[in-house]
């Protein structure tokens, strides 16, 4: 196995120091080093060699001078004489802890396991914060296949330095393979609280809850990794470990579709927006109000404007009425307010609000469709945002409306450019639409666009969210039976 990166900011020898006794020459050769391992730190390996060279020149056995000179003689490939330089500094110090940990880095390189097993064994015995020589151990011994061994180094990497995240991670990934699971969930959770978007730390703690079989937790990590790290290489590789670990899932489904261009359902699933909002509806009222979400009010202003002031004579629906927002907007137009929703705790956070005669855990479509001519009023805010594809669902809501009646409903913008079917689907897992594609969909389900009037929803990103707030109504054709 190939060697781990030497890194001298890794090394725990002190700054050389001059004795009090020591004469100028002695501090000034122990500047000259100062020097040289800064330029070292830098990447200036030539001029640090230079100064490494002059400062043995003058101390042939200063054994901090003899160890980073073979740090850096192993980072440009000269490993026998990093060797030798570091063979040197214990000769002169045989304690010097980093000096062996470092010959152990090197003797790796020459492919001398056992020759480095025992370097690193002897920093750990002389120095016991020497957590770097830990870690080099067990990955070496790991790599040879000595599971017990190296899992023991780790754990004394551990217990060293506990709260450092790729050594949690580490030992994380042994003890999954050794097939300790629960352990290796601990401590992977520490590298995850430490490093919330540790790359593999969350594709191996996807695959450790999976594997005690905590589903629930597997999703919301992975779920909650995706959507902070967005549309990039790492959130794909997430979403893909996902899917091979649940195949069925709708919420990987769905934001593989939004954010990498697969291909694109008319519709979110109901399992997605069940999910979704079964997730979010404790903090569902907070986190939009953090958002300055203002679709109900916007519908509200709209319905006053157009309809005017209610009469408390209408059967009302709130269709996707989530917390129950619209409620207090709605309740003085109605005689008797229905509110449907997908999502049984957002059902249940309205029923604590108030204000609905009736609530209902349905599919919005297949609710309306039973409902005919039930309805003077059907209000949706930011519920169709989750249809691609409005026909069929503004075609039941046309069928639920008596004549007369009115649809009032908010969903965001795209160009025309942008989306050349009328709908798109964004990162976020929303649909937005075009005003032309609106009108269509609203004329062919039988209804009249009042209005369609652009808005602006909420913030997201500190950008933002256009919409429209649409108002149309259902001709008074022919009495009903």
């Amino acid at each position: 196995m190939g060697a781990r990166a030497v890194n001298d900011k890794r090394n725990k020898a002190k700054q050389p120091q001059p004795a009090a006794d020591a004469g100028p020459r002695a501090a000034d050769v122990s500047a000259l080093l100062v020097q040289a391992m800064n330029l070292h730190r830098q990447g200036h390996l030539v001029e640090a060699q230079s100064l490494y060279e002059r400062v043995l020149r003058s101390r042939p056995d200063f054994p901090e001078a003899l160890n980073f000179f073979g740090i850096l003689q192993q980072q440009r490939g000269q490993s026998t004489q990093a060797e030798q330089l570091l063979r040197r500094a214990i000769r002169v110090a045989p304690t010097y802890a980093s000096a062996h940990t470092n010959l152990g880095n090197v003797l790796i390189v020459q492919q001398r396991h056992e020759d480095a097993i025992a370097a690193y064994r002897q920093a750990i015995i002389l120095r016991p914060d020497e957590v770097e020589a830990c870690v080099n151990l067990g990955a070496l011994l790991k790599g040879l296949g000595r599971l017990p061994e190296a899992l023991a180094a780790y754990r004394l990497a551990s217990e060293r330095r506990p709260n450092d995240p790729e050594i949690q991670y580490r030992l994380g990934a042994l003890l999954a393979e050794a097939g300790r699971t629960e352990d290796a969930r601990a401590a992977l959770d520490i590298t995850l609280q430490v490093n919330g978007t540790h790359q593999n730390a969350l594709l191996l703690m996807g695959a450790v809850l999976h594997r005690l079989n905590r589903i629930e937790e597997a999703r919301e990590v992975l779920g909650n990794a995706v959507f902070q790290l967005g549309g990039t290489e790492n959130a794909l590789a997430l979403l893909q470990h996902w899917l091979k670990l649940m195949p069925d899932d709708p919420v990987a489904q769905h934001r593989l579709a939004a954010w990498f261009g697969a291909e694109q359902p008319a519709r979110a699933s109901d399992a997605y927006v069940t999910d979704l909002f079964d997730r979010y509806a404790d903090q569902f009222d907070q986190h939009l109000e953090k958002l300055g979400y203002r679709a109900p009010v916007l519908l509200g202003e709209r319905l006053a404007g157009v309809v005017g002031a209610g009469t408390g004579q209408w059967a009302v629906l709130d269709a996707g009425c989530g917390t129950g927002l619209c409620a207090p907007l709605l309740r003085p137009y109605a005689r008797h307010l229905t509110g449907v929703d997908l999502s049984s705790r957002m059902v249940d956070k309205a029923r604590a609000r108030g204000g609905y005669d009736e609530l209902v855990v349905a599919e919005l479509t297949a609710f309306l469709r039973e409902r005919q001519h039930a309805y003077e009023l059907v209000v949706s805010a930011d519920t169709l945002v989750y249809f691609g594809d409005l026909q069929a669902v503004c075609a039941a809501a046309s069928g639920a409306l008596r004549p007369d009646g009115w649809l009032a409903f908010t969903v965001e913008r795209a160009e025309p450019a942008a989306a050349p079917a009328g709908h798109l689907l964004n990162k976020s897992g929303r649909y937005s639409h075009t005003a032309d594609y609106l009108e269509q969909i609203l004329t062919d389900s039988g209804l009249s666009a009042v209005t369609v009037t652009p808005v602006t929803l909420r913030q997201e990103g500190e950008q933002p969210v256009p919409g429209y707030v649409v108002l149309a109504r259902k001709p008074n054709l022919a009495p009903i039976d």
